[in-house]
């Protein structure tokens, strides 16, 4: 006994190792599908990281702007007063002169002006001309209000305005601009060749108006690309083209404020890392991709109408010393960005949010080791979930599950609070998947137990079935065939009325499985009957037969002291059931309490139609058996006195199942009819 004891405890052992290495090489297996996910970036989880960086630059708390940014709208006020978009440009000169003369420190005019204004007097009387061969007379116009470029240009000279171009990829345009360009140191880090600048290379520009950009003092680029899910997130400070170098237009914009034109570019092994501008130092990304630290939805910056501007209502105070952006609110304008913040931003909000971000020296900053960080944190928390699922109890899973949720949610949190951005995603992507998988397999391997705990279960109740129907047959010989027909029998019947409605809230597989195993107990009480009684030849006493009728409740009796001992079953449920009530009548006549219709528990009708018929069939010390057709017709007599009406009519439905039953299960004791046509099992 104690060596199989140690054998067994040493199976449990082997399988106990067995099962560990299996998680941690589907642990193992896993982290490095994470790891592999992580260095290819498909799209929908790249997608993903970009919503979790929006949820994080929602949740930062990023204060409030610096009041240094006044934002002039061309928005449906000015529109609605002063004609359709676009403007002719004499207008927009005296925009921006009533800006200059309220003081203002810088303008950024966030408009392209890349063709000449055809709105323009002279350039009206030409096309009348051209279209019309007619002419028009300008006489008594001075000179200088026929042409509108002339009249801007002439304004941009005199004050701090900063136009805006933009820069083209691809198929090159042959256009004479002037641009502006600023004067870049490099600070190379060891090893970084001298012609690495890690900045975008555009083919041409798509640059203003030749006199305007003869003009202005300063201009940038307005070049914004949003990530491939239509969000700005990022815009580039510096471009190279042709050798030199160009600023955004916020960052030209800032450096006209300044009185700057020198910038310092730090230049690392992955590319461009920061722009020093004075003794601040802006972090850049890829390419010199500047992150955008939006405050807040549309709105967050005082914007004033430029109608108001025109008209004059706006006091001095509200633009003086202050930088002001001019663009184009109004919708139908086509100028409106989608932003982690807000999905339909104006990009004069998004260059006010560039430039006070770096007033206010207030970045998010991706570390050049990032990557390095995220993927170590992928493989630790991949392989240490591996580790704890495979030596732990689930106790200890579950804290550290949490720990690691709040670890995954807090930590990136604060970070980001701080202006540092690390991506929790695939670290907890590692961890996630491992318990998952992990906890399915292990969830699997306890199903496989159970079921097998099941099945060992129904395989020693099926013995036991076998040894009291065994020690039923020794007492009585005749009754050994009727339990295994008896038992087919009710299942076939209760099968049957499954569909129909009086039966089918209570008739479902379990209980047909519950009612075909347990049918061989309704005879078990027969064991209590005195041998002289149940094995007598000849007809019973009205003594005897009162005895004999007791062994429906010696049978329940029985089953009520091991339910008492295993707990309540349904599967005992139903034998006591059967054994106490297999006897009782619908109409009350039966025996031992006389119930009657729907007073009887649905398995006691049902055994009572399964048990008469084979009684029928079967022969007894005081009668021969009947053939089947004798047996139903009796069986159908009994409708609504002794059995279930509804039960009888089914049973008339199936009455060859019953037959073809009792020529499987034949035995010496039953009609010789049914006995012919079927080998005796």
């Amino acid at each position: 006994m104690r060596a199989l004891q140690r054998l067994s405890a040493r199976l449990h052992g082997i399988w106990k190792i067995r099962k560990d290495t299996l998680i941690i090489f589907c642990g193992i297996l896993l982290t490095c599908a994470v790891a592999s996910l992580y260095v290819f970036q498909p799209l929908v989880l790249s997608s993903i990281e970009l919503k979790l960086y929006d949820t994080l630059l929602k949740l930062r708390s990023a204060g409030n702007p610096s009041g240094h940014i006044v934002i002039v709208d061309i928005d449906e006020k000015s529109l609605a007063q002063y004609g359709q978009w676009p403007w002719p440009r004499y207008r927009i000169s005296q925009l921006l002169e009533k800006l200059r003369e309220m003081g203002a420190a810088s303008v950024g005019v966030d408009i392209l002006f890349t063709e000449p204004d055809r709105s323009s007097l002279q350039n009206i009387q030409r096309e009348i001309r051209s279209d019309f061969h007619c002419a028009i007379s300008l006489s008594g116009i001075p000179p200088h209000y026929l042409d509108n470029d002339a009249l801007l240009a002439g304004t941009l000279k005199e004050g701090p305005f900063v136009l805006g171009y933009q820069f083209v990829f691809g198929d090159r345009i042959e256009k004479r601009t002037r641009l502006h360009p600023v004067d870049l140191l490099f600070k190379r880090e060891q090893g970084v060749s001298d012609s690495e600048n890690g900045l975008f290379k555009p083919s041409s520009v798509d640059g203003l108006f030749q006199p305007l950009s003869e003009a202005t003092p300063a201009s940038g680029f307005i070049n914004i690309k949003p990530d491939h899910d239509g969000i700005i997130r990022r815009v580039p400070l510096i471009m190279e083209y042709e050798g030199r170098f160009y600023p955004q237009l916020s960052l030209a914009v800032l450096l006209s404020v300044a009185g700057m034109d020198q910038l310092v570019l730090s230049v690392g092994q992955a590319g461009a890392e920061s722009l020093s501008l004075g003794g601040l130092e802006i972090p850049l990304e890829d390419k010199g991709s500047f992150l955008i630290p939006f405050r807040g939805p549309r709105g967050t910056y005082r914007h004033l109408s430029a109608a108001d501007i025109l008209n004059g209502t706006i006091g001095n105070r509200e633009i003086d010393g202050r930088i002001v952006f001019v663009g184009a609110t109004a919708p139908g304008l086509f100028d409106i960005r989608a932003t982690p913040t807000d999905p339909s931003m104006a990009g004069v909000e998004v260059h006010a949010n560039i430039i006070d971000s770096i007033l206010q020296g207030d970045f998010l900053l991706r570390p050049k080791a990032a990557v390095f960080y995220e993927f170590i944190a992928l493989l630790f928390f991949g392989l240490l979930s591996a580790l704890l699922f495979a030596h732990c109890k689930a106790v200890v899973n579950l804290t550290f599950l949490l720990l690691s949720a709040l670890t995954a949610v807090f930590l990136p949190v604060y970070l980001f609070r701080k202006g540092i951005y690390i991506s929790p995603l695939y670290p907890a992507l590692a961890y996630a998947s491992n318990f998952s998988l992990l906890s399915f397999l292990d969830f699997w391997h306890g199903e496989r137990l159970l079921k097998e705990k099941a099945r060992l279960q129904l395989a020693t109740q099926d013995a036991m079935l076998e040894t009291i129907a065994n020690i039923t047959e020794t007492r009585d010989s005749e009754t050994g065939g009727h339990i295994r027909r008896t038992r087919s029998y009710v299942k076939a019947l209760a099968e049957h009325i499954r569909n129909k409605h009086a039966y089918s809230e209570t008739v479902n597989d379990a209980y047909i499985e519950q009612l075909f195993q347990s049918a061989p107990l309704h005879d078990l009480g027969k064991v209590g009957v005195p041998d002289h009684i149940l094995l007598k030849p000849d007809k019973l006493t009205a003594e005897e037969t009162e005895e004999i009728k007791k062994h429906t409740v010696y049978g329940k009796r029985v089953i009520d002291d091991a339910q008492a001992k295993l707990g309540d079953s349904s599967f005992l449920n139903l034998a006591g059931e059967m054994a106490l009530y297999h006897h009782e009548y619908w109409d009350g006549r039966g025996y031992p309490t006389g119930l009657k219709g729907e007073e009887i528990p649905l398995s006691g009708r049902i055994m009572a139609i399964a048990d008469v018929y084979d009684a029928l069939i079967s022969d007894r010390p005081y009668k021969k058996g009947f053939p089947h057709e004798k047996a139903v017709e009796i069986i159908l007599a009994g409708r609504g006195s002794q059995f279930d009406p509804g039960l009888t009519d089914a049973f008339g439905e199936i009455h060859g199942t019953f037959k073809s039953i009792a020529e499987q299960f034949a035995d010496a004791g039953i009609h010789e009819s049914l006995r012919s046509k079927t080998p005796r099992e």
